[in-house]
C-alpha cells in the first residue's frame, strides 16, 4: 500500500480534547483579561483623603479648568453677608409695648387723682412723669390720653420696632402719629416718654433667612481657574487638604475603591458570560462552540476596554466602541451585536472608565452598526459618516437629560465627536483584514473578493485547467440554488465551490475535462498509481490554498467536497485485476473528514450532481429529478452526512434547488451511464473489463466524467 494515505483525519478522541481545551483557555483567558482592564484600576488604586501625606508630586492630567475653592469660598461668604435678614413682628412683644405705654398715661392719671409718688428704674422717668403731671390740668388730661391711646394703636399697627434701631428714631415716629391738635411742645415730651418704655418688636426668621441665603448661593456663577497639564496639584510630603481632595476629584486622579467592587466586577462578568453563552446556545450554537469566534470576541472587546480606560479620560469621544460594533456586525450578524454592545456599555458605565456624557454618544453611536445594511467594504465609508452623526447627535442628547458638570464649548466639542466616529470606521475597516486572517474569520466581503475571476488562483485554475475551472463555476451554481434553498451561507458555499478542485491545475491531464479529447494516462497505468494521482489533487488543492493564504473556512471545502466516498472505478479496476477478496475497499476511499457544515456538504452534491447531469444527452427534467435522487439518495445512505449537520428535509430542499438550476443552465451534454454513486461496492460479478461501471463521483473512469 502507497505510503501517502492520509490527508486529513477526522479528529480523534485527544484531538477533541484539545479542542476543548482551547475553548476553555479562550474564555477563561478572555474573563480574567476583561476583569483585569475593568475592575484593576479599583482593585489596585489606592484612596486619597484629606490630611494624608502626598507621596509624590500629584499633577494635572490634562489642562483642565477646575473650580477655584478658596475663590469660590471667598465668594460665598460675601454673599451671606449680603443677604439681608428676613423679619418678623412679634406680635407679643408688640401687645407688651402697648400694655407698657398705657401703664405709664394711666400713671400720669393716678399722680393727678391720688396725688401718688411713682417709683419705677429710671428717677429721670419718675420726674418727667411727675412734672407732666403738674404742667396738665386733670380736666384736660383724659382726652389727652385718648388721644395719646388712639395714636399709639396705629403705630404699632404700622411701624415695626427693629433691634438695630435706636430710640430716638423710635421716638421721632411716635411724635409723627400723635396728633397735631397736641401741642408741640407736649408732643415732644409724650414721644419722648413712651419711647423710653418701647422694646423691638421685630425678629429674624432664621428659616427665610436660609432660604434666601441658599437661593442667593445658588446663583453664583462658579469661580473657575486653568490648570495646565502637569502641574503639581498637591507637592510630594505635603498634607493635602480638603479642598485639594475635591480638585483631584475633578482631575480624575483620587480614585480607590474598596477591592469589593472588583469582586462584585468578577461576580457581574461571570453572570454575563454565562448569560451570553445561553444565548449563543440557543440563537447561534456555531459561533459557542468556535473557539475563534470567541478569541476575535474577547480581544475586541478587550482592546475596547482597555482603550477607554487608557484614553477615555481624556479623549473619550475616540473610544471604538463604535467600530467594535461593526465588526461585529459584519461578522456576527446583528442579533449578536446588540446583546454584545449593550453588555459592553453595562460593563464600561460600571467601572467609570466614561463619563456619561460620553458613554451614552458612543452607545447612540454603536446603533448605527444595527440599522444599516453593509453589503461591502465601500458602504462602511458611508457608515462612518453616519456613525459621526449619531455620535454627536447622541452627545446632544445626553447633555439634554444628564446636563453637563463643567463649561462646555459645543463649537470644539461636536466636531471632535464626529472625528470621533469617522475614526471608529476607519478602525473598522483596517482591522478587519488583519481580524481575517488572525483568527480565520470569514467576512462576506472577503467571501465575495474571493469568488472574483481576478483571483490569482482562479487565473490560474483556468488556464492551467480550463475544464476543471468550467466544472467549478458550474458546480458553484448548483451549490449556491441548494444553499438559498435551505437558508445556508450563499457566499460561502460559492466560495468553496470555485475553488474545491484548485488542486487539478498541478496535474490537469489526469482528470478527464482537462483531456480535450487526449488519451486518458489512467488507461495505462495501475488503479494504484490511478488513485494516489486523484487523490494528490486534495493534497495540492491544500498546499495551493495555504501558499495563497485562502481562510480555513474555504480550505475545508477542498478535502470535505470528497468526504469518504470511494473510488469506484479505480477499485472495480483492482478487484477484476487480483479479486474482490483480495482488494481491501478501505483504500479507495477518500481519507476525509466528512463534511463538516451544510455548505460543504452542498458542495459535495452540487460536485457529482453536475458531473453526472453533465454527461447526460438530452435529459428530460424526470430524467434529471432521478439522477440527482439517485447521488443524494447513495450520499445519505453511505454516511456522508453524518457529521454535517445536514437533515433529511433540507436534503429534499437541496434537490429542489438543484434542479431549479440545472434548468436555467441546461444545453446539451453526454449521457451519464448509470452507476452505483456513493455506495460501498460489492464485488464484481464475473466482467469484462471494457464493461467497467464508471466511477460513481467526479473521479471518472476513462471515457466518462468529469475528472479523470
Amino acid at each position: 500500500m502507497p505510503e501517502n494515505q492520509t490527508l486529513m483525519l477526522k479528529p480523534s478522541t485527544g484531538q477533541s480534547v484539545v479542542g476543548v481545551a482551547g475553548w476553555l483557555l479562550v474564555v477563561l483567558s478572555t474573563f480574567v483579561i476583561l476583569w483585569g482592564v475593568l475592575a484593576g484600576p479599583h482593585f489596585f488604586a489606592k484612596q486619597i483623603k484629606a490630611g494624608d501625606l502626598a507621596e509624590y508630586d500629584l499633577l494635572a492630567p490634562k489642562k483642565m479648568m477646575i473650580l477655584d475653592q478658596d475663590k469660590n469660598r471667598q465668594a460665598l461668604e460675601q454673599a451671606k453677608r449680603s443677604v439681608a435678614p428676613v423679619m418678623t413682628k412679634d406680635a407679643t412683644a408688640t401687645a407688651d409695648n402697648l400694655k407698657r405705654c398705657r401703664n405709664l398715661l394711666d400713671t400720669v392719671s393716678r399722680i393727678q387723682n391720688e396725688a401718688i409718688v411713682p417709683v419705677t428704674e429710671d428717677k429721670v422717668l419718675d420726674q418727667e412723669l411727675l412734672a407732666l403731671a403738674a404742667d396738665v390740668p386733670a380736666k384736660n388730661w383724659n382726652s389727652i390720653k385718648k388721644e395719646a391711646e388712639s395714636s399709639l394703636e396705629r403705630f404699632f399697627k404700622n411701624v415695626g420696632l427693629y433691634p438695630y434701631t435706636s430710640k430716638q428714631q423710635w421716638q421721632s415716629q411716635i411724635f409723627e402719629f400723635l396728633s397735631d391738635k397736641l401741642d408741640s411742645g407736649l408732643r415732644q415730651r409724650l414721644s419722648r416718654i413712651l419711647a423710653s418704655q418701647l422694646r423691638p418688636d421685630m425678629q429674624i426668621d432664621l428659616t427665610a433667612t436660609g432660604q434666601e441665603t441658599d437661593k442667593l448661593a445658588a446663583s453664583l456663577a462658579p469661580v473657575l481657574k486653568e490648570v495646565e497639564a502637569g502641574a503639581i496639584i498637591v507637592s510630594k510630603d505635603k498634607r493635602i487638604t480638603a479642598d485639594e481632595v475635591k480638585t483631584l476629584n475633578a482631575a480624575g486622579i483620587t480614585e480607590f475603591r474598596d477591592p469589593n467592587f472588583a469582586y462584585g466586577m468578577a461576580i457581574a462578568l461571570f453572570a454575563a458570560f454565562v448569560l451570553f453563552a445561553v444565548f449563543l446556545y440557543t440563537y447561534e450554537p456555531k459561533v459557542l462552540f468556535s473557539p475563534s469566534s470567541l478569541a476575535l470576541m474577547g480581544t475586541v472587546i478587550i482592546i475596547t476596554s482597555a482603550v477607554a480606560l487608557f484614553v477615555g479620560g481624556q479623549y473619550p469621544q475616540f473610544v471604538p466602541l463604535p467600530a467594535a460594533a461593526l465588526i461585529f456586525a459584519v461578522i456576527f450578524g446583528r442579533r449578536v451585536t446588540a446583546v454584545l454592545i449593550v453588555l459592553m456599555v453595562i460593563f464600561l458605565a460600571l467601572g467609570e472608565s466614561l463619563p456619561p456624557l460620553h458613554l451614552t454618544a458612543l452607545a447612540v453611536a454603536a446603533l448605527i452598526a444595527l440599522g444599516t445594511n453593509i453589503a461591502k467594504r465601500t458602504d462602511l465609508m458611508f457608515t462612518g459618516f453616519l456613525i459621526g452623526l449619531m455620535q454627536m447627535f447622541g452627545y446632544l442628547i445626553a447633555m439634554a437629560f444628564f446636563g453637563a458638570e463643567q463649561p462646555i464649548s459645543l463649537e470644539r466639542e461636536l466636531p471632535l465627536q464626529m472625528l470621533g466616529g469617522l475614526s471608529s470606521s476607519i478602525v473598522a475597516i483596517g482591522s478587519l483584514p488583519f481580524l481575517e486572517d488572525i483568527f480565520g474569520i470569514l467576512t462576506p466581503y472577503r467571501i465575495a473578493e474571493l469568488s472574483e475571476p481576478n483571483q490569482p488562483l482562479m487565473r490560474q485554475l483556468e488556464e492551467n485547467a480550463p475544464g476543471t475551472y468550467q466544472h467549478s463555476l458550474a458546480v458553484a451554481n448548483l451549490a449556491e440554488g441548494g444553499a438559498r434553498a435551505i437558508g445556508a451561507d450563499v457566499n460561502l458555499v460559492r466560495a468553496g465551490a470555485m475553488y474545491h478542485d484548485i488542486g487539478k491545475m498541478v496535474t490537469p491531464r489526469y482528470f478527464i475535462e482537462n483531456q480535450l479529447g487526449d488519451k486518458n494516462p489512467h488507461d495505462f497505468i495501475p488503479p494504484e498509481e490511478s488513485r494516489a494521482r486523484v487523490l494528490a489533487h486534495v493534497t495540492n488543492g491544500l498546499a495551493l490554498a495555504q501558499k495563497h493564504g485562502l481562510p480555513k473556512a474555504v480550505q475545508a471545502f477542498i478535502p470535505e467536497h470528497q468526504g469518504t466516498t470511494i473510488m469506484a472505478y479505480f477499485y472495480h479496476k483492482a478487484c477484476l485485476r487480483d479479486g474482490a477478496d483480495n482488494v481491501d475497499p478501505k483504500y479507495y476511499r477518500y481519507p476525509g473528514p466528512k463534511p463538516q457544515t451544510r455548505e460543504s456538504a452542498i458542495v459535495m452534491l452540487a460536485d457529482v450532481s453536475e458531473a453526472v447531469t453533465h454527461s447526460m444527452r438530452d435529459p428530460g427534467q424526470e430524467e434529471v429529478e432521478a439522477a440527482i435522487a439517485n447521488v443524494f439518495k447513495a450520499r445519505w445512505e453511505d454516511g456522508q452526512f453524518s457529521e454535517s449537520g445536514l437533515t433529511f428535509e433540507e436534503l429534499e430542499k437541496v434537490k429542489r434547488g438543484f434542479v431549479r438550476v440545472w434548468r436555467t443552465l441546461h444545453h446539451e451534454r453526454l449521457k451519464y451511464p448509470s452507476t452505483t454513486t456513493g455506495r460501498m461496492p460489492v464485488p464484481p460479478n464475473a466482467v469484462q473489463e471494457e464493461s467497467l461501471p464508471p466511477a460513481d463521483d467526479t473521479e471518472l473512469g476513462p471515457s466518462t466524467g468529469s475528472c479523470c
